[in-house]
C-alpha cells in the first residue's frame, strides 16, 4: 500500500534541522529523486521510504501521512 505525505510538515522540520534535500535523503538513505518526489508531494511513497524519512526527522510516521 502507498501513501500521500504530509509535505508542509516536511518542509517544515527540513527547515528547522537545516536539511537540503541531499542531506535528507542521505541521512534517510533513500536516492535523492525519492526524497525530492516526497519533498515536493509527487506520487505516493512506500511505508519503508515514510519511516525513513520520519525518523531522520524525528516525526512520527503517523502525523506526515495523509
Amino acid at each position: 500500500m502507498n501513501y500521500k505525505l504530509n509535505t508542509e510538515l516536511i518542509k517544515s522540520k527540513m527547515l528547522q534541522k537545516g536539511y537540503s534535500i541531499t542531506k535528507l535523503a542521505s541521512i534517510s538513505q533513500i536516492s535523492k529523486s525519492t526524497a525530492a518526489r516526497a519533498v515536493n508531494g509527487q506520487g505516493t511513497q512506500r511505508p519503508q521510504t515514510i519511516y525513513k524519512i520520519s525518523k531522520s526527522l524525528d516525526i512520527d510516521t503517523k502525523d506526515i501521512t495523509l
